[in-house]
């Protein structure tokens, strides 16, 4: 087959232009990507923490991108009475500390950063207009737990053979309104039947004990001889690091496998185990407890994405864009 001249030059033509288009749109996509700020007052991150993500990254040659966490939360992290959200728990942290009524007095709680039951602190205790999606996630929460366990607001762990929820109902605390979890273990895995099983359920047995003590002996300080200190029968739940995307650039379109962990379903990198096992142990506490989420769907988020070269970056964009960076940018399928 032949072409004339013209017919040459507007192939030409059109393959510049598509060269063009294409420049074009990694330009834009790339300037959604900000430089991380340090003087950002309201960072959803520890500043000391940066570091653990960045080692990470250049450790397993990943880009790793976190999302934005409740302000409020950052101070509870390491706190031995407090514990991150596990992967269980579908309640939201609280934005501000609340005033509640009760009887002919208030009672003021410190809940902002902390899981809390929407039904006793209320929509003041939530920014602009969230309250409606705390209650979906709340009732969600609740869709498997028995009437017994709404009614005295102690609800089993689903998935495990012990350990379980409880909303503090003292009111003399500083916690009132606040979910607490039994004390809970290190993220720990075993493959059953060639499925990976994943657990932090802890050793506290969901019994009658616990059914019928109040809340203050549920909050009492106890000795543990393994510890050598006194430590509260349950911690109260902060906000944890979620994980966005966990991206391997010695394979970008790495699979994603499979696992339960306390009876929920959870997508992840191949990568995970060993990611999530480096980076608690840097920060000192379990705060990564799933999976990453764009393995679920993108969604429109605040993130920090930490490279192997040391650089950190700030996205905050839609779910639609999101889409757009990790196809264009990232090369992800």
């Amino acid at each position: 087959m032949t072409y004339n001249k013209n017919q040459q030059n507007m192939e030409k033509v059109n393959k510049r232009q598509q060269i063009d288009r294409q420049d074009f749109v990694r330009r834009q996509t790339s300037a959604k990507i900000k430089e991380f700020d340090w003087s950002d007052k309201n960072l959803g991150i520890r500043r000391e923490d940066v570091n653990v993500f960045k080692a990470t990254a250049r450790a397993f040659n990943h880009i790793i991108l976190v999302r934005d966490t409740n302000f409020f939360s950052l101070q509870y992290i390491g706190n031995k009475d407090f514990y991150p959200k596990p992967m269980d728990c579908k309640a939201k942290t609280a934005d501000r500390d609340v005033s509640i009524p009760f009887a002919s007095r208030n009672i003021f709680s410190k809940t902002a950063g902390l899981v809390v039951d929407p039904t006793i602190v209320g929509n003041k205790a939530f920014k602009d207009s969230k309250y409606e999606k705390v209650m979906e996630a709340w009732n969600d929460f609740l869709k498997d737990k028995t009437p017994d366990e709404k009614k005295t607001k102690i609800f089993r762990r689903r998935g495990a053979s012990s350990g379980f929820f409880s909303v503090d109902s003292n009111i003399n605390s500083d916690y009132y309104g606040c979910l607490m979890i039994s004390r809970s273990n290190d993220i720990e895995r075993r493959i059953v039947e060639g499925r990976t099983i994943a657990t932090n359920e802890g050793s506290a047995k969901f019994d009658e004990t616990a059914m019928q003590a109040n809340s203050a002996w549920r909050s009492a300080n106890v000795w543990d001889d393994n510890i050598h200190n006194y430590k509260t029968r349950m911690q109260y739940i902060h906000g944890d690091y979620d994980l966005y995307a966990l991206l391997n650039l010695d394979n970008i379109n790495q699979a994603t496998i499979t696992e339960t962990i306390n009876g929920t379903e959870n997508f992840c990198s191949q990568s995970l185990p060993e990611i999530q096992d480096f980076i608690n142990r840097g920060i000192g506490c379990s705060m990564i407890q799933h999976g990453d989420q764009f393995r679920y769907k993108h969604q429109g988020d605040k993130l920090y994405a930490f490279y192997p070269t040391g650089d950190a970056y700030v996205i905050e964009e839609s779910g639609k864009t999101m889409k757009e960076i990790f196809s264009i940018l990232y090369g992800v399928l």
